[in-house]
């Protein structure tokens, strides 16, 4: 009998953004603060510790794992529930015509596989994956 899968929640969009630029975006502490957290300390580098806070929440994070311009692995929690650790996957596809797609995955480590990953952590993806829309409408735009 093999034992059930953590919750995970995942999310992909096509971008109007090279390789490149995304990439800034998900390897860099400024990048991560303009889409993914509302500030970052981290060097995104192996085995780099560092923080972030997002919604007055401040999160400890380790980087697992960084392949150079196409995915990076990541653990983070809240500082005071060590035990909302969760890793993330950011995975970044070429597409044609100088495109990219970013894919996301969070996998909820240690939670019970009946336990429903929250609406509001759901929701945060959302609102994240809006954030880099308006990212690249502004590139567009400032174009």
């Amino acid at each position: 009998m093999s034992l059930p899968a953590d919750p995970t929640i995942e999310r992909t969009t096509d971008l109007d953004m090279t390789v490149d630029e995304l990439w800034t975006l998900i390897s860099t502490a400024d990048g991560w603060s303009s889409w993914l957290t509302d500030t970052a300390e981290i060097v995104v580098a192996p085995d780099a510790t560092g923080t972030a806070i997002e919604d007055g929440v401040v999160r400890e994070i380790r980087i697992d794992s960084v392949y150079d311009g196409r995915h990076i692995d990541f653990t983070w929690w809240d500082r005071d529930d060590p035990s909302s650790a969760s890793f993330v996957h950011l995975e970044i596809v070429e597409l044609p015509d100088n495109r990219s797609q970013l894919q996301i995955c969070e996998q909820f480590i240690g939670v019970a596989s009946t336990t429903a990953v929250s609406c509001p952590t759901s929701v945060s993806w959302d609102v994240r994956m809006v954030s880099l829309w308006l990212l690249e409408l502004h590139s567009t735009v400032m174009a």
